[in-house]
Formats: structure tokens, sequence, C-alpha cells
């Protein structure tokens, strides 16, 4: 029976897919939209990237002394928007409130004052010197230095025509670029950990599982200092886990040109019935992947000659009875969060904001949490030759037990010191 689709899923499919370059008009006539639905989500999200792509009420709303709630918070989104410059149309030009006026009249909204505009920016933290929110800033980048040294896990959500949604889960190692996929009813935590469980079986269990901040991945946006079921997972197996900046998809670059590739060579090929047919042509695009396809990082060789002869750890199914089916313990181990320091000075991570100073505006920090010692550490690295500095530390008070890694999981191998602390 097919699942029904709704209007915000329409919505929130059609601009995934014009973000991953596909055309608005083949867009809207794969959807049955018109052009015209199609530049009213499309300026919702360019004014608001996190959107959730619900209906807006238009009932107006007055004040002869405040600026009205949903006004404030417009011209908020909009100058976020400007200033992070993620698409074609906001990556050049002025983002002040003249500019951030004209936005809002571009969509219908009547702008507050320029001086008002400057009043909301000013208290929302987001007015600095000229260049503190460029590119210009030293990203500390991962290398992956052996095989299973990194893996990369995203979310790509496809829609079947008919209505059913498929989840599809990729998990990719940087080093080797081998690849598992794995398709889901949903995005929970509950089908993350599956997936995690079935990619280590296969593919071996990593060193360090990098993850953007989806809320399956860290555990919710609402509730401080959250941990959630897949970061305890990976902890619990002995995996340190980093989560990149919020909204830089090109950290996570690796994976999503995995996502290009299996689009191309295999989403757009077919068009399937159902998630059941999605699982059943899945083996034969991983099969061409890992043994007919060269990445061009692989200089020449393929995914399989890549991994051939290396010795892999892989989560037995011995090991995997270990593993609890109910809630899972934080085990002792490492969360690394990369994060840019905002124009206040501040960094968020698990629903937190910590204070890192402003003299670090604009710069990448790692925070680091220590489960075992229950600290958190921020370090900052100025270039590629430049050693790790620390700038401070803070108690990371934790509102559970934290139970030891089980030998079964420890390794016989040092931390990389190199791209990461601890």
């Amino acid at each position: 029976m097919d699942t029904p689709i709704t209007e915000q899923d329409l919505r929130r499919e059609a601009i995934r897919r014009h973000l991953a370059g596909e055309k608005p008009r083949a867009i809207c006539k794969d959807l049955k939209r018109s052009p015209r639905w199609f530049d009213k989500w499309w300026a919702d999200y360019r004014r608001n990237p996190w959107t959730d792509f619900t209906d807006r009420s238009r009932t107006p709303r007055t004040s002869p002394s405040q600026t009205p709630e949903e006004i404030e918070q417009a011209v908020v989104a909009v100058r976020q928007t400007l200033e992070t410059a993620t698409t074609p149309e906001t990556r050049y030009g002025l983002i002040g409130p003249a500019a951030i006026q004209t936005q809002l009249e571009n969509l219908g909204i009547a702008p507050p004052s320029i001086a008002t505009t400057q009043r909301i920016i000013h208290a929302h933290g987001l007015t600095h010197p000229i260049g503190a929110g460029n590119d210009s800033a030293f990203y500390p980048w991962l290398d992956a230095w052996a095989v299973n040294a990194i893996h990369a896990t995203d979310i790509i959500t496809k829609y079947i025509r008919g209505g059913e949604t498929v989840e599809n889960v990729h998990t990719m190692d940087h080093y080797s670029h081998a690849a598992y996929l794995s398709q889901h009813t949903d995005k929970s935590s509950t089908s993350i950990g599956a997936h995690l469980v079935a990619t280590w079986s296969k593919l071996g269990l990593p060193q360090i599982e990098q993850l953007d901040n989806e809320d399956a991945f860290r555990g919710g946006h609402m509730h401080p200092r959250v941990i959630g079921r897949v970061v305890r997972l990976c902890l619990f197996c002995g995996i340190e886990v980093l989560f990149t900046p919020f909204y830089e998809a090109k950290r996570n670059h690796q994976i999503e040109t995995f996502h290009s590739i299996w689009n191309q060579g295999f989403w757009s090929r077919q068009e399937f019935r159902d998630r059941a047919h999605v699982q059943a042509e899945v083996p034969l695009f991983e099969h061409w992947y890992h043994t007919t396809y060269h990445p061009p990082a692989l200089h020449g060789k393929t995914v399989a000659q890549m991994r051939r002869g290396v010795s892999l750890v892989r989560l037995t199914g011995e090991l995997h009875h270990l593993i609890p089916e109910g809630r899972l313990p934080i085990t002792a181990g490492r969360i690394h969060f990369m994060r840019k320091v905002t124009t206040t000075g501040d960094v968020n991570l698990l629903n937190e904001t910590w204070s890192v100073g402003s003299r670090w505006m604009g710069e990448y920090v790692c925070a680091t949490v220590n489960t075992a010692e229950q600290v958190l550490s921020f370090w900052h690295k100025r270039d590629a030759k430049s050693d790790r500095r620390l700038l401070k530390t803070r108690q990371f008070r934790l509102k559970e037990p934290v139970a030891p890694l089980l030998p079964a999981f420890r390794r016989n191998h040092a931390r990389c010191l190199a791209y990461l602390p601890g």
C-alpha cells in the first residue's frame, strides 16, 4: 500500500533536487506542480534555509511600539542566508540592511526601516567587521590515513512515483571510497543504527564516524547536552564521532560526491516501483561501483583494488550480540564537533551555547567531549603547519553514569592525534 505523501514532503523534495542541480522545469513536471509553486518555495528556502515548508499565515500583526516577531525573524533569516552564501544567488552582493530590505520586498514582506533592521541584526549578533564572515579561515581537514580510518554517513531522501518515501542511507570509507547503502521507510535513529551495524559488519569498524548535524544523528535539537542513540552506538563500539560544521555541506564533500554518482548512475537510470524494488537493484550498482568504477581520487584504481589484502576489523556476530537491544549507555570515548565561531564568540553543540571568545570570531575550532573525564575542550589550528592549540577546557557533567569500553571493542592501535585532539 502506497504511503501518503504530504505537500510539505513535495516542497522539501523540490528544493533538495534543485540544490542537487536538477532544473526547476523537470522538477515541476515530475511533481506535477507549477513553476509559480516552485518559485514560491525556492524563495521560502532562500529566506530561511531551516524552513519546515509549512504554510505561513498571512494574517497581519500590528504593534505601535515593537517590530512583529515574524518580521524580526524574517530579517534574521535573510541576513543569515545572505551571509552564508550557500546558493549561487547569494554568493555575491551586499548583505547590509538595504540588501535585507530588498530581499524582504521580493518575498512580499513589508520591511522595517533601515534603522530598525540594523538594530535587529545587531541584537542577534549578526554585525561584525568587514571580512569576519568570509571563508578565509583555515579549516583543519581530516585526511584518512588508512582503510576504515574515517567513515562518513549521510541520508538522501527520494520519492517514488505514487507517494512512497525512501530514506537512502549511505556510508563511505574516505580512504578506499568503499560504500555501503541501505534503504528505509524513515530516518529515525533506530534505522540509522541498523544501517551502521550492517555497514560495520561488511566494510569493517572505522576509527572515526563523520556525520552532519541531522537530528537522527545527534539526538534531536530540543534537549541540551543530548547524546542520541547513534552517538551512543558509535561510542559503545569504540568509534569516535566527528560532527561537521552546521550548514557546510562542503565539509562532507566525499559523501556528497558519492550521492551525485549514485544519483546519476543508479537512481536516475530506473523508475522504481517501491522500496523493495530499490533494495533488489542496489547490489548491482554496488558491484559496478566497487569493481568497475574508478574514483578520480584513487588514481586509476577501483575500490576493490584499494581494499585488496587489507586486514579488516569487522563487527562480527559475536560482537553484535554484545550490543544491548534497549537503551544504550554512554560509553567512555570522544565526540568531536567542528564549529565556526560566531560573531559573538560562541559555538553551539548538543543544543548548548558555549563561549570561546570574540578573539576567535570567524575561526574554526574543534570542540571535543571526553565522556570518561566529562570534560569539554576547545582546540584551534592556525594553519596546516601549525600545532593544535588548546584554547580552554570546561566541565561537561553528564546526567547518567559513563560505562567503560568493553575489552572486546578495544583496538590495538594508537589514536591519530595528528587530526583530532584527545
